[in-house]
C-alpha cells in the first residue's frame, strides 16, 4: 500500500492511504486549490502594484507630462530587486523542499508575490483586455494539457525525447537566426524563424505541463513519505507551468496586436 504522512499541530503523525480514492482526490484537490490560491495572489499583486504605480506616476507628473524621477527610480529599483529575489527564491524553494526540514509555505508565498510584482510590468505596456484574453486562453490550454496528463495511462517515456528535441531544435534555430541577422540584418525570414522558435518553446511548455500533471497524479496514486510540503511543492510546479504558458501567450497576443496596428 502507498501512504502519505501528514503531521498535526502537535506533531502527531497522520497516515493517509493513497489506495483510497477519497484520499487521493483530497490530495489532488489540495494541490490544485493551492495552485489557484497562488495564481489569485499573483493576479491581485500584479493588478494592484501595476495600476497603483501607474496612478502614482500620473498624479506626481508635472503639467507638461514629465514623470517624477523619484517615483520612476523607486519603480525601477523595486522591479530589479524583485527579479533578483525571484531568482534566489526559485533555488531556495526546491532546496528547502528537498531537505524536508522546514515548511515551504512561506517561501512559496514570497515567490508568488514577487512574481506578481514582476508580471505587473505587463500592465504598463499592454491593454488590460489583452491580459484578460491571455489569462483565459492560458486557462484553457492548461486545462486541456492537464486533462491529457491526468487521463494518460502509460508512463509517457517518449515525452522526454519530444522535450529534448523541441529544446535542441529551438536552440539551433535561434543560433542560425542570430547568425543570419549578423550577416544580413533583420529580414522577413528572421521574423518567421523567430515565430517558429517561439512556437517550439510554447509546445515544450505544453508538454511539460502534461507531464507534470501526470507525475502529480502518479504521486497521488503511489504516495510518498512527505508532509504538507508535498502539496505545496506540487502546487508550485503547476503554478510555474501556468505562469510560463501565460507569459508566452501574452507575447503572442501582443505580437499579433502590433502587426494589426
Amino acid at each position: 500500500m502507498a501512504y502519505y504522512d501528514q503531521y498535526n499541530n502537535d506533531n502527531s503523525q497522520v497516515v493517509y492511504d493513497f489506495s483510497n480514492k477519497q484520499t487521493k482526490g483530497a490530495f489532488l484537490t489540495k494541490v490544485f486549490g493551492m495552485m489557484f490560491l497562488c495564481l489569485l495572489i499573483t493576479t491581485v499583486v500584479a493588478a494592484g502594484f501595476g495600476y497603483g504605480f501607474q496612478a502614482l506616476l500620473i498624479n506626481t507628473a508635472t503639467a507638461d507630462g514629465v514623470l517624477d524621477s523619484n517615483v520612476v527610480t523607486t519603480l525601477s529599483i523595486t522591479l530589479i530587486v524583485s527579479i533578483i529575489a525571484l531568482l534566489v527564491m526559485s533555488f531556495v524553494l526546491p532546496i528547502t523542499f528537498m531537505r524536508g526540514r522546514h515548511n515551504i509555505i512561506v517561501p512559496l508565498m514570497i515567490y508568488v508575490v514577487l512574481m506578481g510584482i514582476l508580471l505587473s510590468t505587463f500592465t504598463f505596456i499592454m491593454d488590460w483586455v489583452i491580459l484578460v484574453e491571455a489569462f483565459g486562453i492560458t486557462t484553457i490550454i492548461f486545462g486541456v494539457m492537464g486533462l491529457l496528463g491526468y487521463i494518460s495511462k502509460g508512463r509517457l517515456a517518449g515525452i522526454g525525447v519530444i522535450l529534448i528535441g523541441l529544446l535542441m531544435g529551438a536552440g539551433l534555430l535561434s543560433l542560425m537566426n542570430w547568425l543570419m541577422i549578423l550577416i544580413g540584418g533583420i529580414q522577413e525570414s528572421n521574423i518567421t524563424i523567430s515565430w517558429i522558435v517561439s512556437l517550439m518553446i510554447f509546445a515544450f511548455l505544453m508538454f511539460v505541463t502534461l507531464y507534470d500533471v501526470y507525475r502529480i497524479r502518479r504521486i497521488a496514486e503511489n504516495g510518498a513519505a512527505q508532509n504538507n510540503n508535498l502539496v505545496y511543492y506540487c502546487a508550485f510546479i503547476l503554478y510555474s507551468d501556468f505562469i510560463s504558458i501565460l507569459i508566452r501567450v501574452i507575447y503572442f497576443l501582443a505580437s499579433i496586436s502590433n502587426r494589426r496596428s
